[in-house]
């Protein structure tokens, strides 16, 4: 072993560096501009967040520093901070709760005075634990603290308040709490339960302590915020300025684009050049709206339409007089003429040819329609080899001679020509009665009834030609189509009035391409008037929107420059967090990786690394299994609230624990041996702390009160509902039955059997052998079998197996054995048999039966004579 020399001793006599978050940040401040240490100057002085009037003068500075506006602000000086410890927070502890209304569906008049040390409130579920635990969390505003209701149940809601005594150092105070979220000083309390497993286990925490000085990192960064807001807010304000300066200018014309992209980058002397003013260019306007105005009121446009309706009426009058010209009318009517001969003919011929046939009438059409359907199924009987010529087509009866003669008759007279001659006659017909279908007379319909009944004077000149030849077309197709002779002189009525609408279709065409070479150009001449009016007066607006458009663009610059001014802002930001990462680690995270790995040991937690992470100033922590793994994805359910337990007991302590713990069913899910371990630290820390457990476990329960049986720094209360939901009464304790609690009651009942006489003392005896018979199950189930098995747990617990005392279990067992059924014959529990139910237990035979026991625990543990 070497000793250490004196430099080494003197060293380590040294006083550890002091570490004061506030001189790290003015000594930051001071190597950056002034600003940003006008806030630094302010957050430190103040201990608290910068008022908007800071973050207003601040951002001047910033704009003054930064020469976009006139510097008159003073020069902001170094700072010179001496390095110092924070303040510690004088103790918080709740001395009593009461008056609690419209929370869940508490019943009112409850008072709960929390012992200064530990304080238990047990309950089983549902009997009203939870809205009591709920206040609490509300006034801590703890991470898990959720809503609370009143009664669902009743008509009607009541207002949520509950009166609150507390001291405060050495001062008394009262609360009346209505509600809030977070109210000073209960902040500081501390609080665990079901809901804040995860968010231990898992979530990147920010610590619920942060000492004062480590806390203004958050408050420089918030106000480096705040003066990036407002330089957000100008270059906002400074792009809306000019919002509705386009909507003077009209699009399509050269000014209109220069207008829409006005900005920064905006020449504006090159702009100005294009501006135009003064009585000149007033006249000019005036000038050029004229002449706009006369050529867009030109009216050669009604002209040209009015003109080509003409056209349309002359081209049909000229088509339809060409077309009936071209009419072969003597044809047509010699056609018409040879096709009623023919008729005749036919007609003399077939009456001549059956005269002789005894035909029971005249043979007409109907009668030609039977004997040309005759020949049709004749033939038809030919294709299908079927006919039989000897034989009649209709009756089948053989054909005599008369019949025979008549069929002869049929056939000359099918094949007649003169019925060859009606049909080529019908064909030609058939043609002329289509060529004259085809003569349209619409328009021209339309024009003679449009100037009928209007004076010659103003009608057109071809009126009585176009007239001439409609009524010439319309005789003519009426009478073809009505298969009349054409009795009128087509050529004689229509080839002069053709003449004379041939010449007005062209004299209206000449005048129709005339009038739309006059207006196109006066439409090229418009256009081009209109472009020269559009650019004008795009240069006069630019002149009387000048002012505006030089401040746009003014205002452009300005925030093009607080764009490129406001770039190392977030720079700034993490600057201040990397700073306060640094000394967070110091105050905080170095502090608290020693007290969690405490907490870890304590309870036995599975081995996990704990990384320290920093954003925006912000010191958190954060939980991983072999470097990667969220805890929750690998650990148990209990191994979790364990874990929990120790990063919330961690936080709790990181400070000094100046306030109330509060633990909510704490060890929920937990084994019998991590409850005790549970127990046993949560006892120690109510050894120097103020700590309120709610709890349904009744192991939890009873390890906790015999923690404390000796410093009896305890309060118990007992929750239910048998009155109402969170009835709170004060107790000693819930039932225990542990050999000392048995043996006082046991005495009590043999003290108290003594005074008595009769009925009173044998009442007394059969409650005596009733203790005595569970102090025989305790002392079987602790002492001679050593709590290798229990009731209330499911395993064996075989770390105890090897204490016990093997070497007297034979003689115990049949004396314990003996007395225990000697007492269940005395018991209310056991039914008995007739004959021994007249047999009463004796005083003295109960004090023998318990002196006996006692003497075999004396030798159980090795005591005996």
């Amino acid at each position: 072993m070497t000793t250490p020399t004196e430099a080494e001793v003197a060293e380590s006599a040294e006083p550890a560096e002091l570490i004061d978050p506030r001189a790290q940040l003015a000594e930051w401040a001071n190597a950056n501009d002034e600003w940003v240490r006008l806030l630094v100057a302010e957050v430190i002085a103040t201990g608290r967040p910068v008022e908007t009037s800071v973050v207003d003068k601040a951002y001047l500075l910033f704009r003054q520093e930064k020469a976009l506006d006139k510097r008159e602000l003073p020069a902001v000086p170094l700072l010179n901070i001496e390095a110092r410890q924070d303040e510690s927070a004088p103790p918080l502890s709740l001395t009593r709760l009461s008056e609690v209304r419209g929370v869940n569906a508490l019943v009112a008049g409850v008072v709960i005075e929390p012992h200064e040390g530990l304080t238990i409130l047990y309950g089983e579920n549902g009997t009203g634990k939870t809205g009591y635990s709920r206040i609490f969390k509300a006034l801590a505003n703890s991470r898990t603290a959720d809503t609370i209701l009143g009664n669902i149940d009743a008509d009607t809601s009541e207002a949520q308040s509950a009166k609150l005594e507390f001291r405060l150092g050495d001062d008394a105070q009262t609360l009346i709490w209505t509600g809030e979220l977070g109210v000073s000083p209960f902040t500081r309390m501390s609080i665990f339960d079901s809901p804040a497993v995860r968010t231990h286990v898992d979530e990147d925490l920010d610590y619920v302590y942060t000492p004062a000085s480590l806390a203004l990192f958050n408050d420089v960064t918030t106000a480096i915020q705040a003066v990036a807001a407002q330089i957000d807010a100008a270059i906002s304000e400074l792009g809306s300025s000019g919002s509705a300066l386009l909507s003077r200018f009209q699009r399509g014309s050269a000014i209109y684009p220069l207008i829409e992209t006005l900005g920064a980058s905006t020449e504006l002397a090159d702009l100005k050049a294009k501006a135009k003013s003064g009585d000149d260019v007033d006249q000019e306007l005036d000038a050029l709206t004229q002449g706009v105005a006369a050529l867009r009121a030109n009216t050669m446009g009604a002209q040209i339409s009015g003109l080509k309706s003409e056209q349309r009426v002359l081209s049909e009058a000229a088509t339809t007089a060409e077309a009936l010209l071209g009419f072969e009318q003597a044809k047509y009517n010699d056609a018409l003429a040879r096709r009623a001969q023919l008729t005749t003919d036919f007609e003399t011929f077939r009456r001549e040819l059956f005269a002789a046939a005894d035909l029971p009438a005249e043979p007409d059409n109907t009668w030609d329609d039977f004997v040309e359907a005759g020949e049709t199924y004749r033939q038809h009987l030919v294709e299908v080899e079927a006919h039989d010529p000897d034989r009649c087509l209709y009756c089948r009866q053989p054909l005599l001679d008369p019949a025979r003669d008549l069929l002869t008759r049929y056939s000359t007279y099918l094949e007649d020509k003169i019925s060859a001659d009606i049909r080529i006659t019908d064909t030609t017909l058939d043609g002329y009665r289509q060529q004259a279908a085809a003569l349209q007379g619409n328009e021209m319909a339309s024009f003679i009834q449009q100037y009928k009944d209007a004076d010659p004077s103003e009608r057109p000149t071809y009126f009585t030609q176009v007239e001439a030849i409609e009524d010439a077309r319309s005789t003519a197709t009426t009478a073809v189509a009505a298969s009349q002779p054409a009795s009128i002189e087509i050529a004689d009525l229509v080839a002069e009035p053709r003449a004379e609408v041939d010449t007005a279709l062209t004299t209206v065409g000449n005048s129709i391409t005339d009038l739309e070479a006059l207006q196109k150009g006066r439409t090229e001449a418009l256009a081009e008037k209109q472009a020269e009016l559009l650019e004008l007066k795009d240069a006069i607006e630019l002149g009387k929107s000048w002012a505006v458009i030089e401040t746009q663009v003014k205002s452009a610059k300005e925030a093009d420059r607080l764009k490129t001014l406001k770039r190392p802002l977030p720079g700034l930001g993490r600057s201040v967090t990397a700073l306060a990462k640094t000394a967070s680690d110091k105050l905080i995270n170095q502090s608290f990786d020693a007290l969690f790995l405490e907490e870890c040991e304590a309870l036995r937690t599975p081995s996990l690394k704990v990384q320290f992470v920093g954003r925006e100033g912000k010191a958190q922590r954060r939980k991983v299994l072999s470097g990667k793994h969220k805890p929750s994805k690998v650990l148990s359910e209990g191994e979790q609230k364990v874990l929990a337990l120790a990063d919330f007991l961690a936080e709790a302590r990181l400070a000094g624990i100046t306030a109330p713990v509060i633990f909510d069913d704490p060890v929920s899910s937990l084994d019998h041996r991590r409850i005790r371990e549970v127990a046993q630290r949560i006892a120690r820390l109510a050894d120097d702390n103020q700590v309120i457990v709610f709890t349904h476990d009744i192991l939890f329960t009873t390890t906790l009160l015999a923690l404390f049986e000796k410093s009896k720094r305890c309060a118990y209360f007992q929750i239910t509902d048998e009155s109402g939901k969170g009835k709170v009464s004060r107790a000693t304790g819930p039932r225990i039955d542990s050999l000392s609690a048995i043996k006082g009651r046991l005495n009590s009942a043999i003290q108290a059997a003594k005074q008595l006489d009769g009925e009173a003392r044998d009442a007394l005896v059969h409650t005596g052998y009733s203790h005595l018979r569970s102090w025989c199950e305790v002392f079987t189930e602790d002492e001679l079998l050593k709590g290798v098995t229990r009731r209330y747990q499911a395993n064996v617990q075989m770390t105890t197996l090897g204490n016990i005392n093997v070497d007297k279990l034979g003689e115990i067992i049949p004396k314990v054995s003996g007395i225990f059924e000697e007492a269940c014959r005395y018991i209310d529990a056991h039914s008995q048999a007739l004959i021994t139910q007249g047999v009463s237990p004796t005083l003295a035979g109960l004090e023998q039966h318990w002196a006996e026991l006692q003497e075999l625990k004396k030798l159980n543990e090795g005591k005996a004579a």
